[in-house]
């Protein structure tokens, strides 16, 4: 369990601080708000949780183009897992959150998977007949990875 606090805004994709007690994220509170009214303490457990939850979003389970899933088999050594579908990229995008990519019937997917014990949401081939079922003539098919 982490402890500590951040100071966070809006305006900011990283935290603006740090304090190790609530007393001195008080403190650093004040002094970023004459810069960032909108900044607020948030407690590092759910920071970290609020930007894993953010950071998921940014990549659903997509369909993918064939170019893009053979992009990624070249960019860093491919991991697999044992009884997990595709494989996730080695390097994490941030924590435990990798890229996975799955070929199923012919088509190709990706998508931002948890690995991390706790959270962990691995895509599975359920996850791609689901999302197929919902899938109309016009659902995009991603030539890379979508703009955050």
């Amino acid at each position: 369990m982490a402890t500590g606090y951040y100071i966070t805004a809006r305006v900011s994709k990283f935290p603006l601080d740090y304090a190790v007690s609530s007393e001195e994220a008080q403190a650093l509170l004040k002094h970023h708000q004459a810069v960032h009214p909108d900044a607020t303490i948030e407690p590092m457990d759910s920071y970290f949780e609020r930007s894993r939850a953010e950071t998921l979003t940014l990549f659903p389970l997509s369909r993918i183009t064939r170019r893009f899933y053979e992009a990624m088999l070249g960019v860093l050594p491919p991991q697999y897992m044992s009884g997990v579908a595709g494989f996730f990229l080695s390097e994490a995008v941030t924590e435990r959150i990798h890229a996975q990519f799955i070929e199923y019937n012919g088509r190709t997917y990706g998508g931002y998977a948890d690995l991390a014990r706790e959270t962990r949401r691995i895509w599975t081939i359920a996850d791609i007949v689901a999302l197929e079922s919902q899938a109309g003539d016009y659902t995009p098919t991603l030539d890379w990875f979508p703009a955050d």
